[in-house]
């Protein structure tokens, strides 16, 4: 390994073609963090040049900026094309030269420093004379990644050339648009815009450095690439990941020819916007890639891996396993789009349901298990559907009654394990799912029986719930009610965060619901307990929410009436309930009071027994210790 520093201008001079290899991930660089802060060190050594420029005395050794560092190695070289480096590290600064280089271009050309522009789109091209018909890329200094690659050309496009930015949301359009103002305003301040323009490639081949490591045949690339990066802030966890497998294509397997139709045709969607964007697990942020890798090593090792860990646990498990990185990597994807139809279109509504349970409580430790159940071609579409219902069963029935998620990410394991035997022997995964919930014992494990379940329903404050199970809780119940015969089928979710939860009687009451005797402890201690309970709550829009809150019940019923569709609503608020009598239900919807509303709670209990069963199977002794029996508190993966 060489390493020393090297001027902006002899790392763009020579015909000389840099490529980013495909374990690299896609351009990601920013203004605030980046952008900004390169152009704020270039523009000072500009204006330092211009200084010196204006008072005739060139300094012996002027100023140097570093700009960091890259790392390259030489890459053979066919005999037709330009000599060529790979770009192990520093593909991002690099990037961002270039688009900065031609926006300077482009600013010269437009204010007439044709001088400028010359010599600043000889950074960008390499010589017409040296390049072969056949290799026509080799005009470009530079060569992206397949997915940065029409935007890329775009930003060091020819002048004069007017073509639409593909894509201008990209990092890389949006960079070329900011370099090309803010060159345009440096130029065109205080002197003439050649003079400045002229300054300013002058500064850059002079006064800006790299840092430039060679690399040779015998070092381990992957070996400097962590040392750079793995302890910084910038790289994902699924970026070593990505890095690591492209590599080991390239390198190790002989299958350097596979790297582009690999990153093309399997990983080149999970480089997208949609799959870097940031989620939050617990009070960590991490991208959705990085959980869906997480989940993914999760269910192929049968042991709990976190995001934290996940680059080290993957290295570990993928070289001491020998797997090829080939069908890692088409497997990772597989997976990865397993994760988002199960998100975006989900194949049956029982899923849908603990898809929509699962992401509106954060429960993400489950996602193993269901990204196994229906990526197992064993399993039959009506034993996934028997295992969502038994998985949602467990789940809302251990939320409402409040018992701990303490160690789900292990006990999911658990279940994924146990019932992987059960299908591997040629059993069932239905059986095998509930089974192994119904035998779990102990409160931090246990399936709540109908008792435990139906106590912690007809509870004085349900309100109490977080407002996602309050959601989970009312949408089951909604969706079971759009039976066939609902003129609206259509499922509501508890992701739908505009759904509130409303009193029907306020839990302002005094003002307009007065009790007929205010003095009656009994009524008043009747009242309170109402209040809050299940049989008194409902779901709405935002906007009804606020427009309803705390009237009286005439004004209240009347804008039920007027904008309500849930038959949560519709069929046991503003109508009778099934069980009340003939003669009672033509006078239900005159009032709303506590007798009412322990009628409607008894009525959505009956409800959620029919929505979430349990089965008749006797919990074991005490769960034991192979599911891992820790007692921290672990909802995600973070």
């Amino acid at each position: 390994m060489q390493a020393g520093d090297v001027k902006l201008g002899s790392i763009f001079f020579d015909n000389h073609r840099y490529e980013i290899p495909m374990f690299q991930r896609p351009y990601v660089w920013g203004e605030e963090r980046n952008w900004r802060p390169l152009w704020t060190d270039i523009a000072a050594a500009a204006d330092s040049v211009v200084a010196d420029m204006l008072s005739g005395d060139w300094p012996e050794e002027p100023p140097t900026y570093f700009l960091g560092a890259i790392v390259v190695k030489a890459i053979p070289t066919h005999p037709q094309r330009l000599g060529g480096s790979m770009l192990v590290d520093g593909q991002q600064r690099l990037t961002t030269l270039q688009v900065m280089l031609a926006a300077a271009r482009a600013v010269a050309t437009e204010v007439g420093a044709e001088s400028a522009a010359g010599r600043f789109g000889e950074w960008v091209e390499n010589s017409e004379k040296a390049v072969h018909e056949k290799w026509p890329d080799d005009k470009y200094k530079l060569w992206p990644l397949p997915q940065d690659r029409s935007e890329y050309l775009w930003a060091v496009r020819d002048v004069g050339d007017q073509s639409p930015c593909p894509d201008p949301a990209h990092r890389i359009c949006e960079a070329r648009s900011w370099f090309e103002g803010q060159i345009l305003r440096w130029a065109t301040g205080d002197g003439d815009p050649s003079d400045r323009l002229d300054a300013l490639h002058s500064a850059m081949e002079t006064r800006i450095a790299l840092v430039r490591i060679t690399l040779e045949k015998t070092d381990n690339a992957q070996v400097i690439f962590e040392a750079l990066n793995h302890r910084g802030v910038e790289l994902s966890q699924s970026d070593l990941v990505k890095n690591l497998l492209f590599r080991l294509v390239e390198e190790d397997q002989g299958s350097r020819h596979m790297s582009e139709s690999l990153l093309v045709d399997h990983w080149l969607p999970l480089d997208g916007r949609e799959w870097r964007a940031e989620t939050v697990t617990g009070r960590i942020k991490r991208s959705l890639l990085d959980q869906v890798v997480a989940y993914w090593l999760t269910l192929r090792r049968g042991e709990v891996v976190s995001v934290e860990r996940l680059f080290d646990e993957f290295r570990t498990w993928l070289l001491d396993g020998g797997y090829k990185a080939s069908d890692v990597i088409k497997d990772i994807r597989q997976y990865a789009d397993l994760y988002d139809k199960l998100v975006t279109d989900p194949p049956d509504e029982p899923t849908a349901a603990l898809v929509d349970l699962v992401l509106a409580t954060k429960t993400n430790t489950a996602w193993p298990l269901l990204l196994w159940i229906y990526g197992d071609d064993r399993i039959t579409e009506d034993q996934r559907r028997d295992a969502a219902g038994a998985l949602s069963s467990y789940l809302v029935r251990r939320m409402l009654c409040g018992l701990t998620t303490k160690d789900y990410n292990r006990l999911f394991v658990h279940i994924l394990q146990s019932a992987r035997k059960r299908i591997d022997a040629g059993g069932l995964l239905s059986d095998a799912i509930a089974d192994e919930l119904a035998r779990l014992a102990g409160e931090t494990r246990n399936w709540p029986g109908d008792g435990e379940f139906v106590a912690a329903i007809m509870g004085s404050n349900f309100y109490g719930l977080n407002r996602a199970r309050q959601r989970v809780f009312f949408a089951g119940i909604e969706n079971h009610l759009r039976d066939d015969k609902a003129e609206d089928a259509n499922p509501v979710r508890a992701c739908w965060e505009y759904l509130n939860i409303e009193h029907v009687m306020p839990q302002n009451w005094r003002a307009k619901w007065p009790l007929a005797d205010g003095n009656d402890e009994d009524l008043l201690a009747r009242r309170e307990q109402a209040i809050n309970s299940v049989g008194n709550l409902t779901l709405t829009n935002g906007r009804l929410n606020s427009q309803m809150r705390d009237k009286a019940w005439p004004s209240k019923r009347l804008a039920l009436q007027q904008k309500s569709t849930l038959l949560i609503t519709t069929a046991s608020i503003l109508a009778a309930p099934p069980g009340v009598a003939v003669e009672d239900a033509a006078a239900w919807p005159t009032e709303w009071d506590e007798t009412r509303i322990a009628k409607r709670r008894a009525y959505l209990v009956g409800l959620a027994l029919e929505v979430w069963p349990r089965p008749e199977i006797t919990p074991a002794a005490e769960y034991g210790d192979d599911a891992g029996s820790g007692g921290e508190e672990e909802e995600d993966f973070s």
